[in-house]
C-alpha cells in the first residue's frame, strides 16, 4: 500500500476562524502542480478545514481519481495520532491519501517512519509518499514532493 499526505495549499493569514482560511492563488497553484504525481487513490480522508476541502477539490479537478472522498474531524491540526495510525489509515488499500495539516502531518510522518523521516517538516502543499506498514517506526519514506 501507498500512503500519501499532503498539507493543504498556503492560505489566507486573516478569516473570521482558523478553519474558515481559504487558500492564496499561490496555495492553489502550489496544489494543482502536485497533482501529477498521483494518478489515482481508493479513498482520500480530507479534514473539515476550508483551505484542505479547497485543496482536495484542486487535486481532483486537476484529474486526481477518487474512488471514496470522506470529511474526518480526526485529521485536523492538532487532533492526537493514535486515531490517525489505529482508525483512519486503512492498511487494505492500495493507495490512500489524507489532505490535512501541520503540526498533525509532520508528526505523523515521523512517527511512522521513525529516524528515516527525523528531519521531516511539510511545508504548505508539500505531497509524501510512505509505504510498507503503517505502524509507528515501520514505514518507508519513499519521497517528498
Amino acid at each position: 500500500m501507498y500512503l500519501y499526505l499532503m498539507r493543504h495549499g498556503e492560505a489566507e493569514v486573516i478569516a473570521r476562524d482558523d478553519a474558515s482560511r481559504p487558500l492564496t492563488a499561490t496555495g492553489r497553484a502550489s496544489v494543482a502542480s502536485k497533482s501529477r504525481f498521483i494518478d489515482s487513490v481508493e479513498l482520500m480522508v480530507v479534514s473539515p478545514y476550508l483551505r484542505a476541502l479547497q485543496s482536495a477539490d484542486i487535486l481532483v479537478e486537476e484529474g486526481l481519481s477518487v474512488q471514496r472522498r470522506l470529511i474526518d474531524d480526526r485529521v485536523t491540526p492538532d487532533c492526537p495520532l493514535d486515531p490517525v495510525v489505529s482508525d483512519v489509515i486503512q492498511p487494505g488499500l492500495s493507495a490512500q491519501l489524507i489532505v490535512a495539516h501541520n503540526p498533525l502531518l509532520t508528526r505523523l510522518v515521523r512517527s511512522l517512519c521513525g529516524d528515516e523521516a527525523a528531519n521531516v517538516a511539510l511545508g504548505t502543499a508539500d505531497l509524501v509518499c510512505l509505504s510498507g506498514d503503517f505502524l509507528p517506526g515501520c514505514a518507508r519514506l519513499e519521497w517528498v514532493r
